[in-house]
């Protein structure tokens, strides 16, 4: 015997209601389910609109169901089936399907051998349309990926059928999604080992602690912050992969499950993005006011850069998250803040990301054009080798940053037509943004002359003192035998190294 569930639309008067019916195709008989409204003439029990029962939390769910009058457990014995007495081939009791929670949609409790359907809920990707069906199997458990699979207690819901796209399109768009995952694990652990060489490079050695080596050193912390908090939400992910494929149904506590926990790791990965362009903007505002506006005098105290590169970030990513707790407050749809950077509130920290990529080029216009008449005056190679590399170095944080940026606001969706286009950019996006540290710290430390001089005479003082063979080292100038620095002290530098 098949059982499902249909609904009709019932009107009194100006109101109208929607009603559950069971269908019991083998006796060709339809069963109200409950009825918790009074009986209309038809016989048909009026019940009150089944909309997308959407939740947070399980405890979210019943009292959602309760306030729609939606049973969420089995009636007591024989409630509402004494109609159904005399009919000997059908039992006058049958199991139910207690209501459940699938971390998205509520589902109220139904009889066994049959089907509750939903509209499907107003994510991405999905089409609000389109309806998703949920199945009680004939012993009361709700049914899994297979009709004899009851694994996890709340089943599962097959939000395929609520996809906006085609099944072919969807297997090509999971396997480009697992390629462009692993380019990202590889990315986010070399930027990860990157990053951390190079602060302890400049932490370590006392001839990089200029101000202009803090800066860089300030750019790598932010973009450090942000790789480990994407590592830590990646591995969190495959464990709790690991944990269904062991035990399916049984998720356990991970960070994405844990509401409180989830959005702090995402609010705390927004914020160390904004520290990192103002950063970059610091980059670009240092070098502008050495070039154009005070020239090479001193260094800037470096207690207030510290304090606006860290603190006017977290202004802004306060502003925004407030607007976002206000805002789901009245709907309560997200979680673990949902897609929040295709929301229009996300503007807030990503307009002034944009603002200060703008400024910042404009800086560096402005530094080229004041350089170039410089350096003709001059005639300085070494001043204008220097320059071009500090004037490049900042350019290039600009596309470095800017486009994982701004391409994570753009919604592209996986259709027939653009499977390859999706490929590009998944793959570009997922490059740009992971190995996005391992770049910084090349450009920054590994490639810096003035890094690898440091680093050369520390290693040849390093085998002098300890009676290593110099045979195959390069041979060191006397002022570096004695144990002094022929590297040019920042306060006599005319141009800022790199």
């Amino acid at each position: 015997m098949t059982t499902t569930v249909s609904f009709i639309e019932l009107s009194s008067g100006r109101s109208k209601q929607l009603c559950a019916v069971y269908h019991f195709t083998s006796i060709g008989f339809a069963m109200p389910c409950w009825c918790p409204m009074q009986v209309n003439n038809s016989n048909i029990p009026a019940m009150p609109k089944v909309d997308r029962l959407m939740a947070t939390n399980f405890n979210e769910c019943i009292t959602a169901l309760q306030a729609t009058n939606q049973p969420v457990a089995a009636p007591s014995e024989g409630k509402y089936f004494n109609h159904l007495s005399g009919l000997s081939h059908f039992p006058a009791v049958i199991p139910w399907c207690n209501a459940t929670w699938d971390s998205v949609l509520c589902w109220p409790a139904i009889p066994a051998n049959t089907s509750f359907t939903l509209p499907c809920p107003p994510l991405k990707g999905l089409d609000t349309t389109k309806t998703v069906t949920k199945y009680c199997h004939n012993s009361g458990q709700w049914v899994g990926q297979t009709e004899d699979d009851f694994s996890n207690p709340s089943g599962w819901t097959n939000y395929y059928t609520c996809m906006l796209i085609d099944w072919e399109v969807i297997e090509k768009a999971q396997s480009i999604a697992r390629g462009a995952r692993n380019l990202e694990f590889v990315g986010l652990a070399l930027s990860f080992v990157g990053l951390i060489t190079a602060i302890i490079i400049f932490s370590v050695f006392r001839r990089l602690r200029v101000f202009r080596n803090q800066v860089h050193l300030q750019l790598m912390l932010a973009i450090l912050l942000t790789v480990v908090i994407r590592l830590v939400l990646y591995v969190d992910q495959i464990f709790t992969q690991r944990i269904d494929t062991i035990k399916p149904g049984q998720v356990g506590t991970t960070i994405n499950s844990m509401n409180y926990l989830c959005e702090a790791f995402y609010v705390a990965l927004e914020y160390g993005k904004t520290v990192a362009f103002a950063w970059m903007f610091i980059e670009g505002f240092y070098l502008h006011n050495i070039v154009v506006v005070t020239v090479f005098e001193g260094e800037p105290k470096m207690l207030k850069y510290i304090i606006a590169g860290w603190g006017i970030p977290m202004i802004h990513v306060s502003i925004w998250l407030i607007v976002v707790i206000v805002k789901n407050a009245y709907r309560k749809t997200n979680r673990c803040l949902g897609n929040y950077y295709l929301e229009p509130e996300f503007w807030i920290m990503d307009g002034v990301r944009l603002s200060e990529l703008l400024i910042n080029f404009i800086f560096l216009l402005n530094i080229i054009r004041v350089l170039w008449s410089k350096v003709k005056e001059t005639h300085s190679v070494r001043e204008r080798q220097q320059m071009k590399k500090s004037v490049k170095a900042a350019l290039m944080l600009i596309p470095l940053l800017g486009t994982p940026n701004i391409l994570q606001t753009i919604p592209f969706n996986p259709t027939t037509n653009n499977i390859v286009g999706f490929a590009i950019f998944t793959y570009v996006a997922s490059f740009f943004y992971m190995f996005q540290g391992f770049m910084v710290a090349v450009l920054y430390c590994f490639t810096n002359r003035e890094v690898v001089n440091v680093i050369k005479c520390s290693w040849e003082r390093y085998c002098l003192k300890h009676g290593f063979d110099h045979r195959h080292l390069p041979l060191l100038p006397k002022s570096q035998q004695t144990g002094t620095s022929e590297l040019p002290n920042r306060r006599t530098q005319s141009t800022p190294n790199l």
